[in-house]
């Protein structure tokens, strides 16, 4: 079967899943307030287009978002001068999204004046009892809830860990042939590759191809720990922006320059510091963010060599010859852009952590091979998405498999004695996540109609 065809016999499973009703689905967690991502990358996935650009308000209206406006960089409503349409009428003004409706009380913005341009509340959960949103001039305020439909095809994972579920097929998985169990995976692969799909080209369609080309690869740069920041940091700091001064303006931005480095520090980590800050210091007010919008790093837990800062060093020098880089993307041959990412040097990051670091003892790569791997398969091919990259995607073999891939791997899999064999390509990895977020995450056994589905054929 071709990739569409594919992607369709999965798709078809766990919409019948789905549909079977209370019994073999939870509600899902990410409708409670406590269960949603943090503020800021809910409004990352409103400016990205995820929820869509078409609701209904409380007063059941028809809201349309024609531009999200200015994602705001300081204190008051998280989007500016946006421009939307109310039963098709034009409106221009602000827009504010909180978790649930009474945030809005709870955030003290009914009393502030710096509210009082919002046009629409956007919520993702609904109240809890009747509610109507206000600003200081007691002037009722557009409120519309996203659906969980859209929140669920946004694909917002929880912020906290969905509970482990095995899915009760695990023993005929451990009995299955080889043959359709390889059909069985390359399907959920070819389902999570048309999805990837869908959603670039939908980004593609808002930012336009080099700026989502540039969001992608600060994702792949983040690794697990830090690629919503570092999405943050493409949107807040957009390629066309930066172009002509990558580095100091994306180190400013991330909130990594400081006026003045420890005495501690190497004269060369002082000097570079100081050349950053010199260029930074004229365009700050452009980019520098409000404490409270500044990015979440996470900056504990994992190699040094993946400290944030050495990972925007990386993107830095990427934009920098983002022409350069574009153009192999664009060639099909993905060997030219892997040679081209790991030949990458920088005078300072190929040899420091952070900008107070010592140096270290050997070079360091700006980018590794499991990085490349994770950029071309998660985001490149999928970006493609023709059959041509389809095959090629199904060729290339995996990285070093992910604490996830292994667990869920163990799981359905464990007791094969050739389950090995069903981590050696990358599209292997790639199936077992996606049967994770829908067996744990989206908590429909998926897989239990798949396998159904075959044994009818």
């Amino acid at each position: 079967m071709d990739m569409r065809s594919m992607a369709s016999l999965y798709g078809d499973a766990l919409s019948a899943a789905e549909e079977q009703g209370p019994d073999t689905i939870r509600e899902p967690s990410f409708h409670f307030h406590s269960g949603l991502p943090d503020e800021r990358t809910l409004q990352l996935l409103l400016l990205e287009g995820r929820f869509g650009t078409s609701f209904t308000d409380d007063l059941g209206r028809d809201i349309r978002i024609l531009d999200f406006g200015d994602w705001n960089k300081s204190a008051g409503p998280d989007f500016l001068n946006a421009h939307i349409q109310i039963n098709g009428v034009p409106r221009t003004g602000d827009v504010e999204l909180d978790p649930a409706p009474e945030d809005w009380e709870r955030h003290g913005h009914g009393s502030n004046p710096a509210f009082d341009g919002v046009i629409l509340h956007l919520a993702c959960t609904p109240s809890r009892r009747e509610w109507f949103t206000r600003n200081s001039r007691h002037e009722r305020i557009s409120l519309a809830v996203i659906p969980p439909a859209v929140l669920a095809l946004a694909e917002t994972p929880p912020s906290g860990n969905a509970p482990e579920r095995h899915c009760r097929h695990a023993e005929l998985l451990a009995a299955m042939a080889p043959e359709p169990l390889e059909t069985l995976l390359q399907s959920a692969a070819a389902y999570r590759f048309q999805n990837k799909h869908r959603r670039y080209a939908e980004r593609v369609k808002y930012a336009g191809e080099e700026q989502t080309l540039f969001e992608s690869l600060a994702e792949t740069l983040g690794y697990h720990a830090n690629k919503t920041a570092m999405r943050h940091l493409a949107l807040r700091a957009p390629l066309d922006a930066i172009r002509k001064c990558p580095e100091p303006l994306l180190f400013g931005t991330a909130g990594f320059l400081v006026p003045v480095l420890p005495d501690s520090c190497t004269p060369e980590a002082v000097a570079h510091h100081k050349k950053l800050w010199t260029q930074w210091w004229p365009l700050r007010e452009h980019f520098e963010l409000a404490p409270d919008r500044t990015f979440p790093w996470t900056l504990s837990g994992s190699r040094p060599a993946n400290h944030p800062q050495r990972r925007v060093g990386a993107l830095a020098v990427i934009a920098g010859d983002f022409d350069a880089f574009r153009r192999l993307c664009a060639s099909g041959h993905t060997d030219g852009l892997a040679d081209y990412l790991s030949a990458l040097r920088h005078p300072y990051w190929s040899n420091h952590v952070t900008l107070p670091s010592a140096p270290s003892p050997r070079p360091m790569a700006l980018m590794g091979r499991d990085r490349i791997m994770d950029f071309i398969v998660n985001h490149l091919l999928p970006a493609e998405g023709d059959e041509r990259s389809w095959k090629h995607y199904l060729s290339l073999r995996s990285g070093q498999a992910g604490t996830k891939v292994l667990s869920v791997h163990q799981s359905l899999l464990g007791r094969r004695p050739d389950a090995n064999a069903f981590l050696v390509k990358a599209w292997h990895h790639q199936a077992l996540l996606q049967i994770h977020e829908d067996l744990c995450l989206r908590h429909s056994c998926a897989l239990c109609s798949l396998i159904g589905r075959m044994e009818k054929k």
